[in-house]
């Protein structure tokens, strides 16, 4: 054991710390671990928020290919509700895996961008997991694929195996004030950096911030298509959204919207565009 002398005394030190001294330690710890968890936090939502981002990248490379192969004409927002033959029920705003499986069998439904693109990229369309994988439900659900946001949390509402929980979503408005039977080409649109061709949609009904809180607008979450009214605020009050050109940028909930006293509405921003021609859409 060490000693020391002093003034012919020697004195023993003990081999260990001190109870006082252990807590001292523990106490420091806790309060570095404090310190150093929002930072921590932040990185991993920023890694996130990246992460998304190269989806969405993925995304707007798979539609320009897919334009390319299809007379410039851009895939389907959604399968329609008017589809021929449609099952009994089916929402187009919330389609379920079943009625995936169902239009797959009729040979219907390829032309919507989540069965359509994929493939481009070297991923499988939604109707795969319905109506080709064994346990393919489950296995999009509990795995990760070029449909999902690692940030995202899904609403307590949801039945995911029943239906279809969008995480991206396709610009809804592109033809705006145009007939109903009017198909988008890419000839049409006026300035392709700044029309909105994909962003991620939100997926909680109380996702903060939210412009409109307490409307009908609120409840409409995880569905396929995108605009103001369903764009997210999941990455620190933002979200991404990718353009016709193909490239993709991180925004804010607060400048892609504004509540216009009904809902949130597009604030006309010139470097976000809904619309084919650039109007603002109402």
């Amino acid at each position: 054991m060490n000693r020391t002398y002093i003034s012919g005394k020697d004195i023993k030190h003990p081999d260990g710390f001190t109870l006082i001294e252990l807590l001292i330690v523990i106490a420091i710890i806790a309060i570095l671990a404090a310190m150093l968890m929002p930072a921590l936090a932040k990185a991993k939502d920023k890694a996130n928020r990246i992460y998304c981002l190269n989806n969405l990248k993925q995304w707007g490379l798979a539609q320009t290919m897919y334009v390319d192969e299809n007379n410039q004409i851009y895939p389907l927002t959604k399968i329609p509700a008017g589809t021929p033959g449609a099952p009994g029920g089916y929402n187009e705003d919330n389609p379920t895996w079943n009625d995936l499986a169902y239009f797959y069998g009729a040979g219907q439904g390829n032309s919507a961008w989540f069965n359509g693109l994929p493939n481009y990229i070297g991923s499988h369309p939604l109707y795969y997991y319905a109506a080709v994988l064994n346990n393919g439900i489950a296995l999009f659900n509990n795995g990760k694929s070029i449909f999902q946001c690692p940030s995202s949390k899904l609403d307590q509402t949801l039945n995911v195996n029943k239906n279809v929980a969008f995480q991206y979503g396709m610009n809804s408005k592109g033809l705006d004030g145009l007939p109903t039977n009017a198909v988008l080409t890419t000839a049409m649109i006026k300035h392709p950096s700044v029309f909105v061709m994909f962003s991620e949609v939100r997926t909680l009904i109380s996702e903060t911030p939210y412009a409109a809180p307490g409307t009908t607008y609120q409840q409409t979450i995880c569905s396929p298509q995108c605009y103001t009214t369903r764009f997210s605020s999941r990455h620190s009050a933002g979200a991404n959204i990718t353009f016709s050109d193909g490239h993709a940028a991180y925004y804010k909930y607060s400048y892609v919207t504004y509540f216009n006293g009904a809902k949130p509405a597009d604030p006309g921003d010139p470097d976000i565009s809904w619309s084919y021609d650039g109007h603002t859409v109402p």
